[in-house]
């Protein structure tokens, strides 16, 4: 259903009126409770999305649904947090302006003198990596394999009919959808009819987002060419921008068309005022060949060799300043957990006073960790066995 929701979008549209949500049968519903799913509309399909606060019931080792009760599960959030989720979806404020004045000036209402407190506003990077978390992307279950296709139906599941900077999110952002042959024609409409939305005048410019794999940044006489997975449509960017990319994602960007790697993106687009669109800024996420998030190519391969493996684990996923024991990953298939540290900066001595910390934490409260410090060979690295 995830890889291919326009097979079932009858049947899911039939479950959204009448009884109002999909049901899960990785385990048996005590009583007369089922265990729910929230049908979730995006455009002319629909994908299924873990009922809130009740992620923790589905089956840990089998479901996809599954989510530990605390930051992952769906919830309210506080007023002013910049990325919420609720019944409705994802509400986001981001720090980019989606709708930007393109004559005349703003004026601001006077000062009441009132105190007012303003919500915050989340960067690129920040929300990238935030729905990725939210939606159970950062999470293994134990599989032999992910395409893009399941990660767009945990995202949209994710998405639903929120907000974005006050506007519906399904005006505004684009997930791109799996690449299908027979449906190629399908799909170019849709994501065109979303392009068409972004549109410049002269009195403002609307703009618009586009989560998407990279698969190429080639140069070109003006500039850059940006290409992405899943369609052939292309964006054209500046020099300048390239240049400040690279240097921001230092660690992604060396891995752009890597066949161990992925490198996922959030584009922001505009429309010229010669109708062409380009990307005025953007952030990528280094990921595994599953789309695993890692942040060096280090993580990568040890992600890979987790996958090919079918261990159960979880990367964790600092969204702020927090938990100086929080591992690269965190295997969920041993008891206890298992903590599995990537140390790859040997030459930084600021780096080794922190790993010397870590070590020593991890020893003082007995927690299990495995370690791998390139560069010596991955396959040296034991793994305890799953449990």
């Amino acid at each position: 259903m995830q890889d291919n929701p326009a097979r079932f979008a009858t049947r899911l549209e039939r479950a959204k009126k009448s009884p109002g949500y999909a049901v899960c049968c990785c385990r048996p519903s005590p009583g007369d409770t089922p265990l729910r799913l929230v049908v979730r509309r995006y455009g002319a399909l629909f994908h299924l999305a873990r009922w809130p606060d009740e992620g923790y019931r589905h089956d840990r080792d089998k479901c996809t649904f599954f989510a530990e009760p605390g930051p992952t599960e769906e919830s309210p959030g506080r007023a002013h947090d910049a990325i919420r989720n609720t019944p409705a979806g994802l509400n986001a404020k981001l720090d980019v302006s989606l709708s930007v004045r393109t004559v005349g000036t703003v004026t601001r209402g006077a000062s009441t003198g009132a105190s007012r407190s303003t919500r915050r506003s989340a960067p690129l990077l920040g929300f990238l990596q935030r729905i990725w978390m939210d939606a159970g992307v950062n999470q293994w279950a134990g599989g032999t394999q992910r395409n893009w296709g399941t990660c767009n139906a945990q995202i949209l599941a994710l998405v639903g009919d929120g907000k974005m900077n006050g506007k519906p999110i399904q005006d505004v952002l684009y997930v791109m959808r799996r690449y299908e042959e027979a449906a190629q024609a399908t799909l170019k409409a849709e994501f065109d009819a979303f392009l068409n939305r972004i549109q410049t005048t002269p009195a403002v410019s609307e703009r618009g987002i586009v989560i998407a794999e990279i698969k190429s940044i080639d140069p070109s006489k003006y500039g850059f060419v940006i290409k992405i997975r899943q369609t052939f449509e292309t964006f054209f960017t500046s020099k300048q921008l390239i240049e400040d990319a690279a240097r921001s994602f230092r660690h992604a960007w060396p891995m752009i068309g890597k066949a161990d790697a992925r490198v996922v993106a959030v584009l922001v687009l505009e429309r010229t005022k010669d109708g062409n669109l380009r990307v005025i800024d953007l952030a990528v996420q280094l990921c595994n060949k599953s789309f695993i998030p890692c942040d060096s190519s280090y993580e990568v391969a040890m992600a890979n060799r987790l996958v090919e493996e079918r261990r159960r684990f979880i990367k964790p996923m600092r969204l702020d300043d927090g938990d100086v024991m929080l591992p690269d990953f965190r295997l969920t298939d041993t008891s206890p957990e298992t903590a599995i540290e990537v140390y790859g900066m040997e030459s930084n001595d600021a780096y080794l006073i922190r790993k010397a910390q870590k070590q020593a934490l991890y020893a003082e409260r007995k927690l299990p960790c495995a370690e791998w410090i390139p560069p010596a060979p991955l396959s040296t690295v034991a793994l305890p066995a799953a449990t």
